[in-house]
């Protein structure tokens, strides 16, 4: 019981002690002196250090009055001396744009880029050449730096703007970042410009130098340099301590989208990433669509996570092209093959969904790794930046040929671009004529294969008949139809799958062509009769309006054209049908031709040029020749051959094998036979079980 009663003396101590402590300074003021402010907790309190140094009622801060009234200062111990206070200041620039490459084309500069103080960015980045013009033809192409409005007024970056953490941390107090404070005007001259930013307590400072390098006139389609733009980011550690940060650096930003409602080419992010440290020419080559982004923010939103793609590999280059532009950031190998991978993390950029999601706005950011960076020391990255044409000769001296995707038969596509460039700049033809000459040497080099299609599709035209008549006799033996038809074939030298291979061969060439037409920078803009750029529909009348449905703003002439010249060569080239299920196979050709039609209807118009004379080669072509199949007397019953006497002591000549394609004839048209034969029992047999019900 005592041991209790001990217990909650103890406790009631406590709580009075605890109340008294609360209530007693209240009451007793003066018993209880508050106890006096150092200058850190002056400063935290918000109360003015100048002030407080010079408070004479405070003798023991600074200086103070002894007793006997005459003033003396104390000295302070050792370990109350006062706590140094990191002064934060922010530097403050003026906003200046300085136009870099200003001499122009001439001077070798083919690029001009106009640099801004805000963020050491680049505001845009416009092609000097007079070919790369605007649609409209009333400016040069800017490559990056088009204007955009971002939804709820947000700030759109600019191109090459960064952000450091420890100096944007600072920055915070303030309201600002490093991407929107004016940078300091280090040095600058005609090609190259010097930016540096102190951070607000100076223990760290950034600098960012640009310089345009200068190309050949006669090489502006060979060599990159005159599209390059040097780029080195230097941070250096300005205190008495090792520290560790890091960078963003933002990717280009505002690359335009041409001739959005008829191309197939949208903004698309580029990556090239290294696999291999030993070999920087290992690449994997990444081609993501704005699209393709749309869908993985969304999904992001949707399920609450990051799914959003992002390339944490080394990378070669990194930026944004669309159909006939590139953007690209390239860091330095300075050492050759040791690799030296700058940045941690490249992360895509959705900047503004359009209701088209293909058309939207997007970039990327690049985030650097920790840097440990020791008193008095810095750390440099280099970069080389390439802005425009996406040409395979300038891009693949810097291993950016990737860039140009011409498909599953690039070495086509090549090669007719080639043709194409020697019709036009060593002839000295437009590139309309160009096309023509390209359609004239590729159906010339086709003719032999085109020669023997329309020598087997004349001899169905008139054998047409005969075939019938072996058809009806042998209805209902299909194994001594096949047995006729293969006599038929032998008798006549016809073979029906040789007028598929020209079909088959001209797939690869067809789209090598076509690839190798809509990558063409050069027919850009490229003008033939009424008809402004040849890598854009033809748009002979403006509508004023939109088609429902399908989307047609203009009268494209060329596309149907095209198409009527398609159907008639089918009648000229297409034989008699020779049963229901051939004349069904027709009529489905003939509607495939107008869904055709609507599939052509945007197509450059450089590739109607392509299609027209295609076509109209072709209908000579067969005119020539058909006169020629009646004329050799080939379709024709022949009479039988004299007998040849061979001399006694010559042995007979064995006959030769088949080869692989005679053994791959034989065997489809077996097939093609048996199949037939297979359709005419199921019918004769329909019909021999009705004539059983009707009896």
């Amino acid at each position: 019981m005592d041991q209790r009663r001990y217990m909650f003396f103890v406790l009631l101590t406590m709580v009075f002690f605890l109340i008294w402590s609360r209530i007693a300074p209240q009451l007793f003021p003066e018993q209880f002196p508050k106890p006096k402010k150092d200058i850190v907790a002056a400063e935290k309190d918000n109360v003015d250090e100048d002030a407080l140094l010079e408070n004479k009622e405070a003798p023991d801060l600074v200086s103070g009055e002894s007793d006997t009234g005459e003033p003396e200062v104390e000295k302070p111990k050792p370990e109350e001396a006062p706590v140094e206070v990191e002064k934060v200041e922010l530097k403050k620039f003026d906003n200046q744009q300085i136009l870099l490459g200003q001499e122009g084309f001439e001077a070798g500069f083919f690029v001009q880029a106009q640099v801004n103080t805000q963020g050491a960015s680049i505001d845009w980045v416009q092609l000097t050449d007079e070919r790369y013009t605007t649609l409209d033809r009333k400016e040069q192409l800017k490559v990056v730096g088009n204007p955009m409005t971002l939804e709820d007024g947000k700030r759109v970056p600019k191109t090459f703007e960064m952000s450091v953490l420890q100096i944007d941390s600072q920055l915070e107090e303030f309201e600002t970042s490093l991407a929107e404070v004016d940078w300091e005007i280090l040095k600058q001259d005609a090609d190259s410009i010097t930016f540096r930013y102190p951070s607000p307590k100076g223990d760290l400072e950034v600098l960012k130098t640009y310089r345009i390098e200068k190309g050949e006139e006669k090489k502006r389609d060979e060599s990159p340099n005159g599209y390059m733009i040097n780029m080195e980011i230097v941070i250096r550690n300005t205190s008495k301590k090792t520290i560790e940060t890091a960078y963003r650096l933002q990717g280009p930003v505002g690359i335009p989208l041409e001739n959005a409602d008829n191309t197939r080419s949208f903004r698309e992010i580029d990556i090239a990433t290294i696999e291999d440290p030993r070999d920087p020419t290992d690449l994997t080559i990444i081609h993501l669509t704005a699209a393709a982004l749309v869908k993985q923010v969304k999904k992001a939103k949707n399920d609450d996570g990051n799914p959003v793609v992002s390339w944490r590999e080394p990378i070669h280059y990194a930026g944004m092209d669309v159909q006939f532009f590139t953007a690209l950031l390239l860091p330095d190998r300075p050492d050759g093959d040791q690799l030296d991978p700058y940045f941690e993390s490249v992360q895509p950029q959705l900047l503004l969904k359009t209701e088209k999601p293909a058309q939207s706005h997007i970039s990327l950011t690049l985030d650097s790794q920790k840097q440990k960076i020791k008193p008095g020391k810095e750390v440099v990255h280099s970069f080389k930046t390439y802005f425009g044409p996406k040409r395979k000769q300038l891009l693949e001296p810097i291993l950016a040929g990737d860039v140009v995707r011409l498909g599953w038969f690039s070495l086509i596509a090549k090669a007719m671009l080639k043709v194409l460039d020697f019709f036009h700049t060593f002839v000295g033809l437009p590139y309309a004529f160009a096309i023509i000459l390209l359609t004239v040497v590729v159906r010339g080099m086709m003719f032999p294969i085109s020669k023997k299609q329309a020598i087997e599709s004349e001899k169905m035209k008139i054998l047409a008949p005969k075939l019938k008549e072996i058809q009806e006799k042998h209805k209902d033996k299909p194994e001594e139809f096949a047995k006729a038809y293969r006599a038929f074939q032998k008798k006549y030298n016809y073979h029906p799958m040789v007028g598929c291979l020209p079909a088959l061969l001209q797939l690869p060439i067809f789209y090598g062509l076509y690839t190798s037409l809509y990558n063409a920078v050069d027919l850009r803009l490229a003008e033939f009769l009424w008809i402004n750029n040849l890598a854009a529909p033809d748009a002979l009348v403006e509508f004023g309006f939109t088609i429902p449905w399908l989307g047609f703003t203009t009268l494209n002439l060329l596309p149907l054209v095209t198409v009527c010249l398609f159907v008639a060569q089918q009648k000229m080239f297409t034989p008699p049908p020779t049963s229901e299920e051939q004349a069904m196979t027709y009529k489905m050709m003939n509607y495939m031709m107008i869904f055709m039609g609507f599939m052509f209807y945007r197509v450059p118009a450089g590739l109607c040029l392509y299609f027209i004379s295609s076509s109209i080669w072709g209908m000579c072509e067969r005119t020539l020749l058909k006169k020629n199949v009646n004329a050799d007397g080939t379709v024709d019953e022949p009479d039988e051959p004299p007998p040849t006497t061979k001399p006694k002591d010559e042995p007979p000549k064995p006959d030769k094998p088949p080869g692989f394609l005679e053994r791959l004839r034989q065997a489809a048209d077996e097939a093609q036979q048996a199949s037939h034969g297979a359709a005419n029992e199921r019918k004769y047999s329909k019909q021999r079980k009705d004539k059983k019900k009707k009896r």
